[in-house]
């Protein structure tokens, strides 16, 4: 007989798939089907940067995340090359998050391309139903390929993310859990990085099925709590939670002026109009700011970032404008602005703060 019911709740994972630079072929179709990768650097110092991510016809080179540019151009001599966009991937992310929030579950953001949702105690078929209708929407509403692993465990749901990648969907059952992992890296176990690895390895343990085999008291002498979680995540026990994070990493505005300018005065009107869109976003959150960022895009195409952190939270439209306003004046440099961008970070929830009477 096959079980189609859990007896736990079964946790969604959903990654964006080559996230940064899945955006920017959103914006760049030309650039579908081409290696590119997205870096750190300006393009005309392209290669003095790190690559943040690549696309997986720049992957087929071995160009990977964290990679040093001017390896990736050894590596892909066709290989086309953009500067990250934080402002741009930041809004795109912050509007996926909204539509995974709005399903109704509790919902941890992991990252700017990751989330995690507890579907409850459902059968496994509704979880896998619940997961396809994500994958699809997403991919309907941004134009963006996502990758989801379902499991009845926060860890156990990302370890089946990663595997189904790219562009995939893996259900883990209770009972497939420890024949899934057995063959596994331990480095594949979420918080496992180098120096943990090099202790396990000494221990002569390569293989999360070595880890369920060996001693919980070595592995807790070893690596303390975590040693005990392990032992525990290895013999197919997750109780991690799915911690609810009702909030949003961003508000972002930004546009492109009718002229060049690099008189502040000229581009003061569309700084306002910036920051009155970032406003009534953040009236409707009803969220608090400890932190403005602005972007300047020149006539050269090349752009400059800069952010200040205030000393305390407010919602003050006044602040947001002056702090804006100087932080562009700052970066013009004599240099035409193209485009301009203000953004907002760092939130609090006015909804739960307590009135002083």
């Amino acid at each position: 007989m096959i079980c189609l019911e859990s007896n736990h709740d079964i946790i969604m994972h959903i990654d964006m798939d080559y996230f940064f630079a899945a955006c920017e072929e959103l914006r760049h179709p030309e650039l579908k089907g081409k290696a590119m990768a997205v870096g750190t650097s300006r393009f005309e110092d392209r290669e003095k940067g790190v690559v943040q991510t690549c696309n997986y016809e720049a992957r087929k080179f071995g160009v990977k995340s964290g990679m040093p540019t001017s390896m990736a151009f050894k590596l892909c001599k066709e290989l086309e090359y953009l500067q990250s966009d934080e402002f741009y991937y930041e809004d795109v992310s912050g509007k996926i998050m909204e539509y995974l929030k709005s399903l109704g579950y509790k919902m941890e953001i992991m990252s700017i391309d990751e989330a995690a949702l507890d579907l409850g105690e459902m059968p496994y078929e509704v979880a896998i139903n619940v997961a396809k209708e994500t994958k699809d929407a997403v991919r309907k509403k941004f134009g963006l390929p996502s990758t989801i692993g379902l499991s009845t465990g926060k860890n156990f749901a990302k370890m089946a993310c990663d595997k189904a990648k790219p562009d995939g969907l893996i259900m883990v059952k209770t009972d497939e859990i420890k024949d899934f992992l057995k063959d596994m890296a331990v480095e594949k176990i979420p918080g496992v990085g180098p120096k943990t690895k090099e202790k396990l390895n000494r221990m002569k343990l390569s293989t999360i099925g070595d880890i369920s085999r060996s001693n919980k008291m070595d592995l807790i002498a070893e690596l303390g709590s975590f040693g005990s979680q392990l032992y525990n995540l290895s013999n197919g026990v997750d109780t991690s939670k799915i911690i609810d994070t009702n909030v949003i990493l961003s508000i972002s505005r930004e546009r492109t002026m009718a002229a060049s300018t690099s008189d502040i005065n000229e581009i003061d009107p569309m700084i306002k109009k910036l920051v009155a869109e970032v406003m009534s976003d953040l009236g409707k959150k009803r969220y608090l700011f400890k932190t403005i960022g602005v972007k300047v895009r020149y006539e050269d195409f090349t752009e400059k970032i800069k952010s200040r952190n205030l000393h305390h939270y407010t919602d003050s439209e006044e602040i947001l404008y002056s702090n804006s306003r100087n932080l562009i004046s700052s970066l013009l440099y004599g240099k035409k602005a193209r485009k301009i961008g203000v953004r907002v970070s760092d939130f609090n929830d006015i909804k739960k703060q307590k009135k002083l009477f």
